[in-house]
């Protein structure tokens, strides 16, 4: 499981004018991980890149369906 994993951690205010790059950049970068394997996605609860991380996993489920999304919540 290890190797198949991701974990996602960031600011928790993402300036708005970086908002739109960094949602495409990380839509991007999941569905190349996805596509070499990687299926568990780990996030924390935080507003900010956090929540826009466990966000966008949900979303592509529907293309890509083996996602699966990790909170780490402590």
């Amino acid at each position: 499981m290890k190797t198949r994993t991701c974990c996602f951690t960031g600011h928790r205010h993402i300036p708005e004018e970086d908002y739109q790059r960094v949602k495409e950049k990380l839509e991007q970068t999941i569905i190349k991980l996805y596509n070499r394997g990687i299926v568990y996605y780990g996030a924390g609860g935080a507003l900010g890149f956090d929540t826009l991380a466990a966000e966008t996993v949900l979303r592509l489920r529907e293309s890509c369906p083996k996602l699966r999304l990790i909170l780490g919540l402590v």
